[in-house]
């Protein structure tokens, strides 16, 4: 290493060095999410003559997420990672490998009973 100090990591591929993780890419990976949210109404007996009983909603999953994470999801899932020592998953731990994010979801539906 010519300068251990330097403000910005060394990138070459020769280098085994420039393979490890740095400082550089640290970032706070704190969140709040709303999972899960439905909101219903029950339509009152009698209202609708031929159905006894029926409930309206609306189901919204992964509905929005407030961080300041700059990478595609801050809930980064356990790399399936071995290594030649066997599984090295908690070395990775919390390293963002482009994994796919979290798919937000939005259901309407209608239950009843006849």
């Amino acid at each position: 290493m010519t300068n251990p100090n330097a403000l910005y990591p060394h990138v070459n591929h020769e280098v085994n060095f420039s393979n490890q993780f740095s400082s550089f890419y640290v970032e706070s990976g704190t969140y709040v999410r709303l999972r899960n949210l439905q909101i219903g109404f029950t339509v009152p007996p009698g209202m609708i003559r031929w159905i006894p009983a029926a409930r309206i909603y609306v189901q919204a999953e992964n509905l929005f997420t407030l961080t300041g994470y700059s990478g595609l999801d801050p809930s980064l899932p356990a790399a399936n990672i071995f290594g030649p020592a066997g599984d090295i998953r908690d070395q990775y731990r919390g390293v963002d490998r482009g994994s796919y994010p979290s798919n937000r979801m939005i259901s309407f539906g209608v239950s009843t009973t006849l």
